[in-house]
C-alpha cells in the first residue's frame, strides 16, 4: 500500500508540526462534509486509515494512533491521525488539542523539523511495504 489512493492522500502536517509523526489524509476532491462521500471513498479510507495508523506506529513507536477531525479551519473532508506516546502527557487524550492550540500561538516549540522528515520517510516506507 502506498501513501495515496484513487480519492485519498496521506501527507505530513505542515509547519509548525506540534507531534513527529503527525499526518494528515485528505480527500482529493472538495467535500465539507463526511455524509458527503461516495461509497469508493468510504471504502477506500478504511483501508488507507487502517495501514497509515500502523505505519505511523512503526515509525514512530506510539502507542496509539488518535484520529481527529472537525474541519473547521479547513472546511474540507481530511483527518488529522496523531502520534499518542504513554511517555508524552501533552499526547494523551484532549491535551492533544492544548498542545496544539500552543505550538500554534508560539507558546510551545514545534516538533524538530529533521526529526519529522525522517518519521515522514519511515511512514512512507512502512506503507510501500503493505
Amino acid at each position: 500500500m502506498i501513501d495515496s489512493s484513487d480519492h485519498w492522500a496521506l501527507r505530513a502536517h505542515p509547519d509548525p508540526v506540534p507531534i513527529a509523526g503527525w499526518t494528515i489524509i485528505d480527500l482529493k476532491r472538495h467535500a465539507e462534509s463526511w455524509s458527503s462521500l461516495h461509497d469508493d471513498e468510504s471504502r477506500e479510507l478504511g483501508v488507507l486509515l487502517r495501514n497509515a495508523c500502523a505505519a505511523i506506529q512503526a515509525a514512530t513507536g506510539c502507542a496509539r494512533v488518535y484520529v481527529l477531525s472537525f474541519a473547521e479551519v479547513v472546511r474540507h473532508v481530511h483527518l488529522h491521525l496523531v502520534p499518542r506516546h504513554d511517555d508524552e502527557p501533552e499526547s494523551t487524550g484532549w491535551s492533544v488539542a492544548d498542545l496544539y492550540r500552543a505550538v500554534a500561538a508560539g507558546e510551545r516549540a514545534p516538533a524538530d523539523q529533521a526529526a519529522c522528515e525522517q518519521i515522514m520517510a519511515r511512514i512512507r516506507s512502512a506503507l510501500a511495504h503493505r
